[in-house]
């Protein structure tokens, strides 16, 4: 389903038109524009929001300083083109130098903005810690308070196009828009320079952003980005699916606990250092039959019956259809499975039960009635019926062109969105930037052409956004020109350098282990192998499509050799 314009790019349109505070024409030379005083920002029509027909309404004032919070300027906005569309939208400001502001560029201000982004189906208007940082920051609510998205279906069963647009990239659009101009009218002054900040549903707005505003900002850090909404919230569900086919029900926590401890401690020391991490799971084979209670390799308590082992291994490898070609991927070795914040659980988690009525149009569908067989027809309604709306795929080449900068860190074991999501991504786009390898012949494509305006790090062991700030060096790429090498994690006591995929942390053979001085980045982890395993189904075709190469930057034939050995 082809995404029409009108319905992508509806707030774009209005913003960039509309939300420009009035200028002098080019036949006069004027001063400098001043700063204006934050109440002037929302009842002045000569600033942009008061009289303009597609802000509903707006407000500014001043927010007193309160415990370790400044004093900043708040604005808030009520966005629609139609009596549908109800964006809100926050924009938190530095004081400026005519409200009191000293210190920063301008007032307090540091010159520049930050867009933050939300998390699950909810948006997020808390600007405070960004503005407590010199930084303009914003929010938005995406469209729709709190984080229910089962709305995006109509109860006539049609979709809710505009929750669903606004929701998926009109509401951060209208928000990046916003914060820019805000900014520039409140400061007299443009900003120097313009990034986003988010996480989960955050990253996958900045990919958006990306994607669909390439020029408007300067420096993106998307971290665990929920990209490929719809394909990866629909094998959500997967594990609960094998579960209750094969044993009945969930499995206990306890049981997956073990499983998950056991594949740990087999492939530990894949990477050559024994450390209660798997580096790269990718590399771990274990199959959870090896803890079936009677087996001499089963753990003494919590051992698994055949069933549940047949189960916890399809968790791992994640949806295939009738064919055993790849879906999605799984839940990689070392993951969290079934117990806390976490797939598996007792519970569906509830977005992914969501989903299904998304890709069914059906609030009313029970995805209890789906068996194992018959997930390859939902995935393919999914990807056939609102996937192209949701689905965060499309090119950077606008905003490589415009010298923007894209940082990623997400956690090896990611226990809600899966990381090899954003590797396969990032495995297109260096192949799409390779200068040697257009079109993708080989399994060896140069990493360098896409490093230059984004990296990917992994974390090893680590689950949904629980990763180090990376912010400070997107800040010190975009403005100083330093690319980041390696990004230091630290777990308790250890360090441990995190490395520009595809390389990995290698141990230089002496010292601490918990000593990142002690390890350098090098490497490849696309192993022929890894790469040739990850190929996913055709798009549109999961039912009984075939391996889809086209602009993966894998080779079939390479591939095909090594599957026959």
């Amino acid at each position: 389903m082809k995404r029409p314009w009108y319905l992508i790019l509806p707030a774009v349109v209005a913003v960039s038109s509309l939300i420009a505070p009035v200028t002098a024409t080019a036949h006069f030379k004027f001063p400098p524009p001043k700063p204006v005083s934050c109440v002037e920002l929302a009842t002045d029509p000569h600033n942009g929001l008061a009289g303009n027909p597609f802000v509903k309404s707006a407000t500014s004032q001043i927010t007193p300083a309160a415990g370790n919070d400044v004093a900043y300027c708040q604005v808030d906005i009520l966005f629609g083109t139609n009596p549908n569309q109800n964006i809100n939208i926050r924009v938190g400001l530095p004081l400026n130098s005519r409200d009191g502001g000293t210190g920063g560029v301008e007032g307090a201000w540091n010159g520049r903005t930050q867009a933050t982004g939300g998390g699950g189906c909810s948006g997020n208007v808390n600007v405070v810690g960004t503005v407590n940082t010199g930084y303009v920051g914003s929010g938005s609510d995406a469209g729709h308070p709190g984080g229910d998205c089962e709305p995006g279906v109509n109860t006539d069963g049609t979709y809710n196009l505009q929750f669903i647009n606004d929701f998926i990239r009109n509401g951060m659009k209208a928000q990046v828009l916003f914060m820019k101009s805000v900014a520039n009218t409140y400061y007299g002054m443009k900003p120097a320079y313009n990034y986003w900040n988010g996480c989960s549903t955050g990253g996958r707005q900045g990919y958006v952003i990306a994607q669909e505003l390439g020029t408007e900002l300067d420096g993106i850090l998307a971290n665990a980005p929920a990209m490929y909404w719809t394909r990866f919230q629909t094998a959500q569900m997967w594990g609960q699916i094998a579960m209750r086919d094969l044993t009945g029900g969930p499995i206990d926590a306890n049981k997956t606990a073990q499983a998950t401890a056991s594949a740990v401690a087999a492939c530990d020391a894949n990477d050559g250092v024994v450390d209660g991490v798997i580096d790269d799971p990718r590399t771990c084979k274990f199959s959870a039959t090896a803890n079936i209670c009677g087996t001499p390799t089963a753990p003494a308590t919590n051992c698994l019956t055949p069933a549940e082992a047949q189960a916890v291994d399809l968790i791992w490898d994640g949806p295939r259809n009738a064919d055993g070609n790849r879906i999605w991927f799984g839940l990689d070795r070392g993951t969290n499975i079934g117990t806390g914040f976490a797939l598996n659980s007792a519970f569906p988690f509830p977005l992914g039960v969501t989903q299904f009525h998304w890709d069914e149009h059906d609030r009313t569908f029970d995805w209890q009635t789906v068996p194992r067989s018959g997930y390859p027809q939902v995935a393919q309604d999914g990807s056939r019926n609102i996937a192209d709306v949701t689905d965060t795929f499309g090119n950077l080449d606008t905003f490589r062109r415009s010298g923007g900068k894209l940082l990623t860190l997400v956690g090896a074991n990611d226990q809600l969105i899966y990381p090899r999501g954003v590797i396969n991504y990032y495995r297109q786009m260096a192949s799409r930037y390779d200068r040697g390898n257009h079109f993708g012949h080989g399994n060896d494509i140069d990493f360098g052409d896409v490093q230059k305006f984004y990296r990917l790090f992994r974390v090893p062991g680590a689950g949904h956004c629980v990763v180090p700030n990376g912010f400070p060096a997107l800040v010190d790429w975009v403005e100083n020109g330093v690319a980041p090498k390696e990004i230091i994690q630290q777990s308790g006591t250890r360090t441990r350098p995190m490395c520009p995929y595809p390389q990995k942390a290698i141990y230089n053979g002496s010292g601490s282990t918990d000593d990142a001085s002690n390890f350098h980045c090098g490497g490849n982890l696309e192993t022929t192998r890894t790469v040739c395993n990850d190929v996913l189904v055709k798009y549109k075709h999961e039912v009984n499509g075939d391996l889809d190469f086209s602009g993966s930057g894998v080779n079939r034939f390479e591939c095909a050799i090594v599957d026959h050995h």
